[in-house]
């Protein structure tokens, strides 16, 4: 099976975070994670979110300057003019 992260980088980010976050209300309203715990429950949960969407972002062409991992740029540009002979 493909790496879903690889073809689809955002939407399986949002699915894994959608996902820990509904466990965590869950087990929040359920009375498990109560006091201190639940809050630091919520601060690890937001900084892997942070992690994993800078993370993501940087698997993600760009659209302003897209370009591959070589630096080619993926879309036309205008011709070079030519260097003339012995300009050099």
């Amino acid at each position: 099976m493909r790496n879903p992260f690889k073809r689809f980088p955002l939407t399986t980010l949002i699915a894994y975070g959608t996902t820990a976050l509904a466990v965590l209300v869950v087990l929040q309203t359920s009375g498990v994670l109560t006091g201190s715990v639940a809050r630091w429950v919520d601060v690890a949960a937001g900084a892997l979110q942070v992690v994993l969407t800078a993370y993501a972002k940087g698997h993600v062409t760009p659209v302003a300057a897209p370009r591959d991992a070589a630096g080619n740029w993926l879309v036309p540009m205008a011709p070079r003019q030519p260097i003339p002979p012995g300009s050099l």
